[in-house]
């Protein structure tokens, strides 16, 4: 059959224009109308209830993508245990023993690692023998205090008992007598016995150095001992002192100093021990240093004790009081020198004890190192801060604040008073002194780098036969030699010395490997785990959440 060109419609035409004329008619359920008109793109418009899907449809759809996202991360971690937990094929008891035994893992590793932070915590700093010694020439010979046990010469005594006043009388009572100053002296002859009188009069009746340190070989060179030693007021008298640093590098403010006047080798060196020699020193820069091992390469001394001279003794013996010390410190002579008798010939071989600390220390807090560095603190007239200069100065403070003087070997300056015999009541009080000085020292701390010198001594008696060189050389009688000379040479023994050095038990870098170390052990933990913990919170959820079709579209 033909059809005209504009006449009836084709078969597949006419159908489906009654499909569409007759759907409400033949759609006995009655859906709602399509999101899309025919033929068209065009949204059809829909009310708010139709274009927000339900809410409890919503929530239950980002439960279980967030289930399903919990259950990947659990089949796919790496850290022990968590893939038997997200496993469908193991029943809920066997799941929950897994949960149970990583739960346990967890808590046990926080338990271990805060036992760790604790102990960090409270006591952050180990002391370790450091590889690297120091060498000899490092190292300062060490400061060489000598004292004569004998308080007062006897011809100088009796010469002032005879026509001295009686000032100079109470004076020497005071020296030999063990009566506090404050029993001694009664209230109007205590005013003239001030310090310029206890000064004078300690000078006068003291052995001076010329006579006590006759003969001195340094190096194995005679020296003039006038050039080696320097007269110093301590807590025993009038003291002979060899290779302190100079004044001015030992004190801030050596012009205001109130001390006897003292010569000092040149060229002069600022050593402390912390910073040690300044880079370029010169080999001969003072204070001395050991140019090698042995008595030939030490100080070498002969002391006359002067036994006829003796008149009262600090020691029920006769000889001196000698003590090593650090450069850079007063020493304290009644209560820390070593005796030494006369008529014997003594060895001592130096032994250092070196402290220092790594600089990571800074970091630390103060209360826990327990130790200082000299730019942490700064004391008022030393200018290095060493744990007996600081004890030295807050002792001086504390007598200062309660009598308003100071001892005579304590730090002072010209303004600063010296105690004279009319303060004995308050400085011989040591039941007042002693708290508030003790208070006061507790904020005096060792300091990080620190250098003490220790002797051991042998010895042996001196011989008649075998002095008679020495004997020439001192102008003295063979006798008289054997009976009030002491020889004593000072040496090191070793030319290499080992360190203690003060450092962090545990850094950042120790205390991330013990901590990860015990999460490992537990758990199996490593960086990647928490790179992988991180991927699966952040980027993976949001990759997923942009590609994820919405819940209701087809």
């Amino acid at each position: 059959m033909v059809y005209p060109l504009f006449g009836m419609p084709t078969k597949k035409k006419t159908a489906e224009t009654f499909r569409k004329q007759n759907y409400w008619t033949t759609n006995p359920i009655r859906e709602p109308p399509p999101w899309y008109v025919w033929e068209s793109k065009l949204p059809i418009p829909r009310n708010r209830s139709e274009e927000r899907p339900p809410r409890h449809a919503k929530e239950e759809y980002n439960l279980k993508s967030l289930g399903n996202d919990v259950r990947e991360y659990l089949l796919t971690s790496t850290l022990h245990g968590l893939r038997y937990i997200g496993d469908k094929k193991l029943t809920w008891f066997e799941r929950f023993f897994w949960l149970t035994a990583f739960g346990c893992s967890l808590v046990c590793a926080a338990f271990f690692i805060l036992n760790v932070y604790a102990k960090w915590r409270s006591s952050p700093m180990i002391v370790s023998i450091n590889p690297r010694n120091m060498q000899l020439e490092e190292l300062p010979f060490p400061a060489l205090t000598i004292c004569n046990v004998n308080q007062a010469k006897k011809s100088v005594a009796q010469s002032y008992l005879k026509h001295g006043d009686s000032v100079d009388k109470k004076l020497l009572q005071s020296l030999c007598v063990p009566q506090t100053d404050a029993d001694i002296f009664e209230d109007e002859i205590a005013g003239g016995a001030d310090w310029d009188r206890t000064r004078s009069f300690l000078i006068n009746v003291t052995q001076p150095c010329t006579e006590m340190i006759p003969l001195c070989k340094w190096n194995s060179e005679m020296k003039s001992c006038q050039d080696l030693f320097n007269a110093q007021l301590t807590d025993e008298g009038l003291c002979c002192t060899f290779n302190v640093v100079h004044r001015e590098m030992m004190f801030r403010n050596p012009k205001s100093l109130n001390d006897l006047n003292l010569t000092f080798p040149l060229p002069a060196v600022d050593w402390t021990p912390e910073n040690g020699y300044p880079p370029n020193s010169p080999e001969n820069g003072f204070p001395w240093r050991p140019k090698g091992v042995g008595t030939n390469h030490g100080l070498s001394l002969v002391l006359d004790a002067n036994i006829e001279e003796y008149y009262c003794s600090s020691t029920k013996s006769t000889g001196f009081k000698i003590l090593l010390h650090n450069p850079t410190e007063t020493p304290k002579m009644a209560n820390l020198g070593e005796i030494y008798g006369s008529g014997i010939e003594a060895r001592v071989t130096i032994q250092p004890r070196i402290l220092d600390a790594y600089d990571a220390l800074k970091s630390i807090d103060v209360t826990k190192r327990l130790c200082l560095f000299s730019s942490e603190k700064e004391l008022v007239f030393y200018r290095t801060y060493t744990l007996k200069n600081c004890e030295m100065e807050c002792e001086a403070q504390g007598m200062l604040d309660l009598c308003d003087c100071v001892y005579y070997y304590m730090p002072k300056n010209k303004t600063t008073r010296v105690c004279g015999k009319a303060d004995a009541k308050c400085y011989s009080n040591t039941s007042i002194i002693t708290p508030k000085t003790g208070q006061e020292c507790e904020k005096c701390l060792p300091a990080c780098t620190e250098i003490a010198y220790f002797e051991r001594m042998s010895t042996a008696p001196l011989n008649k036969a075998l002095v008679q060189g020495l004997a020439k050389l001192v102008a003295k009688p063979i006798d008289y030699f054997t009976e009030n000379m002491l020889v004593v040479h000072f040496y090191f023994e070793d030319d290499t010395f080992m360190r203690l050095t003060k450092g962090e038990i545990f850094g950042l870098t120790e205390f991330l490997s013990n901590t990860g170390g015990l999460l490992g052990l537990c758990m199996g933990f490593s960086v990647m785990s928490a790179v992988e913990l991180l991927y699966f919170i952040t980027l993976r959820a949001l990759c997923i959440a942009r590609h994820r079709p919405h819940p209701f579209t087809k």
